[in-house]
C-alpha cells in the first residue's frame, strides 16, 4: 500500500514561514546591535568630552594657582628684591609726598613688619631668597660692633645692598660694593673723626646774621665772599692741613628755576678764563624734606662733589660743594647745618 505523499505546499509554506522568522530575528538582532553600538559610541564620546573638560579645568586652575604662588611682589624703589612676607611699605599713606618719591628714587626703602617676626627671621628669609637672584652675603654685623654699621650686607656684580632694622621694621639701601664689603666703615670713620675734631678744639660759629648756622672746628679757616647773586655772601671752610675747602654758595631763589638750571648757573660762575666747568653726573635726592640734587662737577684739572640746599630763612638755593668728599666736615655739614632760626 502506497503512502500518501505529504502536502508539499504546506511543507514549503512551513519552511518559508520559519525562514522569514529567522530572517526577521536576525534583522532585529542586527538592528539592536547597531543601536547599541551607536549608543555606546555616543555615550563614550560624551564621557570623553566630559573627562577632557574636567582635566582642562584642573590644568587651568592649577596653572593659575601656581602663577599666584610664584608671583612675588618686590620692594618699592629697589630692583628684584622680594618683599618680606606680612610687611607693608612704611609710607603707604604718603605716596604722593615728594620726599617719599625722592627716597625711593635714590634706592632707599622701608617696610613695616605686620606679624611677630623679628629681624633674625628677616635675615633668614633673605639668606634663602637673595642667593638665587645673584646676590652674595658678605657681612652680617651685629648691633654695637665697632667700626661697622649694623645690618646685613649683600653684593652682586653691580652694587651693594644693606638691610637693617630700627623698630619693628625693615630698611633697605643701595650702597657701593666697597661700602658693603667694609660694613660702611667709612661712615663710622667720618663720624669718629668729626667728633674728635669738635671735642678736641674750640668751635667757631658763623656770623650772627649769616643765613646758616653750624659749629666749625678751629682746624678750618672760615672765609666769606660776596657772591654773584644779589650780593649775598658765600662761605668757605678751608682745612689748614690740606688746603682743600668746602663752599656754600647762593645761586638763586628756591623755585625760581629748576634745580638743574640753577646748577648750570653755578657752573657758569665757576667757569672763568681757561678753566671751564661742566656737570659730570647728578641724581635726585632729598635735603631736610625738600627735593634736591647731588652729583659731581669738574673742570679739566679739578672735580667737586655737590649737594643743593634750600634755606628756609631767606628761601634761597645754596650749593654745597667740596674738593674732597672724604673730608668728614662735608658729611657733618649735611647732617648738622641749620638755617638761621631753625631748631637744632
Amino acid at each position: 500500500m502506497k503512502k500518501k505523499p505529504k502536502d508539499k505546499e504546506v511543507l514549503f509554506k512551513t519552511k518559508d514561514s520559519n525562514l522569514k522568522k529567522t530572517r526577521n530575528k536576525r534583522r532585529r538582532k542586527g538592528l539592536l546591535q547597531k543601536i547599541n553600538t551607536r549608543k555606546i559610541l555616543f555615550y563614550t564620546t560624551i564621557l570623553l568630552i566630559c573627562i577632557s573638560t574636567v582635566f582642562g579645568l584642573i590644568k587651568i586652575l592649577t596653572k593659575t594657582t601656581i602663577d599666584e604662588e610664584t608671583k612675588v611682589e618686590t620692594i618699592l624703589g629697589l630692583e628684584n628684591i622680594p618683599i618680606y612676607p606680612n610687611s607693608i611699605f612704611l609710607y603707604t599713606n604718603n605716596m604722593d609726598n615728594q620726599t617719599v618719591k625722592d627716597m625711593l628714587a635714590s634706592g632707599q626703602s622701608a617696610y613695616e613688619i605686620m606679624d611677630r617676626s623679628n629681624f633674625e627671621d628677616v635675615k633668614e628669609y633673605y639668606a634663602s631668597e637673595l642667593v638665587d637672584k645673584g646676590w652674595e652675603l658678605v657681612l652680617d654685623i651685629k648691633i654695637g660692633s665697632e667700626g661697622k654699621k649694623y645690618g646685613q650686607y649683600w653684593v652682586n656684580n653691580e652694587k651693594g645692598l644693606r638691610i637693617y632694622s630700627k623698630i619693628n621694621d625693615i630698611w633697605y639701601e643701595y650702597i657701593t660694593i666697597e661700602e658693603a664689603k667694609n660694613g660702611l666703615s667709612n661712615r663710622i670713620s667720618n663720624e669718629i673723626e668729626i667728633d674728635m675734631l669738635l671735642a678736641g678744639s674750640d668751635n667757631q660759629e658763623l656770623l650772627p646774621d649769616y643765613p646758616w648756622q653750624i659749629k666749625i672746628p678751629k682746624e678750618y679757616l672760615v672765609r666769606y665772599e660776596v657772591s654773584e647773586f644779589e650780593d649775598l655772601r658765600a662761605v668757605n671752610f678751608q682745612k689748614i692741613t690740606t688746603g682743600n675747602y668746602i663752599t656754600i654758595y647762593p645761586v638763586g631763589y628756591w623755585g625760581g628755576k629748576a634745580l638743574d638750571y640753577q646748577l648750570n648757573d653755578y657752573i657758569d660762575i665757576l667757569s672763568t678764563g681757561s678753566e671751564q666747568w661742566g656737570v659730570v653726573n647728578t641724581f635726585v635726592t632729598t635735603f631736610r624734606g625738600n627735593s634736591s640734587l647731588s652729583g659731581v662737577i669738574s673742570s679739566d684739572t679739578r672735580q667737586r662733589e655737590i649737594l643743593i640746599l634750600k634755606n628756609g630763612k631767606n628761601f634761597v638755593t645754596y650749593i654745597l660743594s667740596t674738593e674732597d668728599k672724604t673730608d668728614p666736615l662735608y658729611q657733618y655739614i649735611i647732617e648738622n647745618i641749620n638755617y638761621l632760626g631753625e631748631d637744632s
